[in-house]
Order: structure tokens, then C-alpha cells, then sequence
């Protein structure tokens, strides 16, 4: 698998996160409304570890896998902010 492929794979992942966690914070607000941030939280933390371990485990010699990670957290993270200036 090509470098640009790993960072397509990563902006995709995150964007589907953000989504993912858009969804589960509406979803459990309105059931548990206050647990809704804390799943948020948790649910991000452990997709983050699991992403981090597969970048690691699959980059190549010359590739940095630090690049894919930071690449996925920020394709989630900047979402995220943006939902939160405009939304909240």
C-alpha cells in the first residue's frame, strides 16, 4: 500500500469517527444524557489507541507512522472544533 494511500485511509477513518461519535453523543445524550460525553470520550480514546497500533504496525521502513496518526486525530479533531464553535 502506497504512503497516499495510508493518508486517504486516515483522513477517511477520522472523518468516519467523527461521525460515528456525531451520532453516539445525540444517541446517548437523549437516552443518558449526561453519560453521552464521558462515551465520547472513551470511544475516542480507544479508536485512537487501536489506530495508533495498526499505523505502527503497518508502516514501512522509510514511512512515519506518527504522520498517519497525527493525520487521523486531526481529520477528527478539526470537525469536532468547528461542530463545537458553530453548534454549541
Amino acid at each position: 500500500m502506497s504512503t497516499q494511500t495510508k493518508y486517504i485511509i486516515s483522513v477517511v477513518s477520522g472523518l468516519l469517527l467523527y461521525l460515528i461519535m456525531f451520532i453516539a453523543l445525540i444517541y446517548f445524550n437523549f437516552i443518558y444524557y449526561t453519560t453521552g460525553f464521558f462515551a465520547f470520550i472513551i470511544f475516542v480514546f480507544i479508536a485512537s489507541i487501536i489506530f495508533r497500533s495498526l499505523a505502527y504496525k503497518n508502516a514501512k521502513e522509510n514511512e512515519r507512522p506518527d504522520l498517519f496518526y497525527m493525520t487521523f486525530i486531526g481529520s477528527f479533531v478539526v470537525p469536532t472544533l468547528i461542530h463545537v464553535i458553530f453548534f454549541l
